[in-house]
C-alpha cells in the first residue's frame, strides 16, 4: 500500500473536483501525454490497444478530437450531433467520427493539434462552456451525465486511462505521481462507491488499491464485510471494461466475505 496516499474512511466523502483542480488534472493529463506520443516510434503508431477496434493511431486520433470539442460551442455541438445507430451509445458514435475524421493524418499532425487545441479544451472545460453546464442527459454507465461532469472528470479521466493504454500497447513506462495519479483514481473509487452501495445491502466493502496511485476507501457503512485489494492501474482497467470480472479475479485478494465482494463487482461499469 502506498502510504503516501491520504485514506479516507468513507469513499462517499472523496470531494469533488473544484474549477481550479479539474484545470490542474486536465493540463498534467495533457502534457504526460504529449510528452508519451514523442517517444513513439512509426512502427508503436499501429500496435494494437486494449480498446479492440483501435491501434494507437485511432486511439491518438480520439484524443485529438475530443480536445477539439473543447474549443467552442460550434464544434462541440458539430460533434455531439452526430446520431448513433441503434443500440450505440453516443459517445461512441461521437469517438466514431473523431477516428474516420483523421484517418489520413500523420503522427506528428495528430500530436501538432493536440498541442494546440488541448490547452484551449483544457482551460474552456474548466471555467467557460457555462450554458453546457446546465445539460444533463441519461446515459447507459454514468445515470444521469451532465456537462460538468464530463468536461471537468470525464476528460482529463479518459486522457489518463488513453495514456496507460498507450504505455501497455508500446511497452512504454507509465509516469505516475501520487498527486496526479492518485486523485484521478480517488475520483474513479468515488463513482464506483456511488455505483455500489446500493448493492452492499447496509454492509461494508473496503477497496484497498496498490501502486503510486493507490489509496484505501470503505464502500457503505460500520465494519467492512469484506476487503479487496488489487493494483490501481489494473483497477482502472477492470473498471472501464477492459476486461471482465473473470479475467480480473486473478488479480485480486479477496478477504472477509467473498461472496458478497464478487457479487458487488461483478458487474461494475465506471465511465471514462
Amino acid at each position: 500500500m502506498n502510504t503516501s496516499v491520504i485514506t479516507i474512511k468513507n469513499a462517499s466523502d472523496i470531494p469533488y473536483v473544484t474549477a481550479d483542480e479539474a484545470y490542474g488534472l486536465m493540463k498534467t493529463a495533457l502534457e504526460r501525454l504529449i510528452a508519451l506520443l514523442e517517444t513513439l516510434s512509426p512502427e508503436d503508431w499501429r500496435k494494437p490497444t486494449a480498446c479492440t477496434e483501435w491501434d494507437v493511431h485511432a486511439m491518438v486520433s480520439h484524443q485529438a478530437g475530443g480536445f477539439a470539442t473543447g474549443t467552442g460551442y460550434g464544434e462541440m455541438l458539430r460533434q455531439y450531433g452526430r446520431l448513433p445507430r441503434p443500440g450505440q451509445l453516443p459517445e461512441d458514435a461521437v469517438n466514431a467520427l473523431q477516428v474516420s475524421e483523421r484517418e489520413g493524418k500523420s503522427p506528428q499532425e495528430l500530436i501538432g493539434e493536440i498541442r494546440q487545441k488541448g490547452p484551449i479544451a483544457a482551460h474552456k472545460w474548466a471555467y467557460e462552456f457555462r450554458l453546457a453546464r446546465l445539460v444533463a442527459i441519461p446515459h447507459a454507465v454514468a445515470g444521469l451525465l451532465t456537462m460538468t461532469y464530463l468536461n471537468r472528470v470525464i476528460h482529463s479521466r479518459d486522457t489518463w486511462m488513453h495514456r496507460l493504454d498507450i504505455c501497455r500497447a508500446t511497452g512504454r513506462h507509465f509516469e505516475q505521481t501520487a498527486g496526479h495519479d492518485g486523485r484521478i483514481v480517488a475520483l474513479v473509487v468515488r463513482d464506483v462507491a456511488r455505483q455500489l452501495t446500493p448493492k452492499v445491502n447496509g454492509q461494508a466493502l473496503a477497496i484497498e488499491l496498490t501502486g503510486t496511485a493507490g489509496g484505501a476507501w470503505q464502500i457503505g457503512k460500520d465494519t467492512p464485510a469484506a476487503t479487496v485489494q488489487m493494483d490501481a492501474l489494473e483497477f482502472n482497467i477492470f473498471a472501464s471494461g477492459r476486461m471482465n470480472f473473470e479475467q480480473a479475479r486473478p488479480l485480486m485478494t479477496i478477504s472477509g466475505d467473498v461472496a458478497l465482494a464478487e457479487n458487488v463487482l461483478n458487474d461494475l461499469l465506471i465511465l471514462y
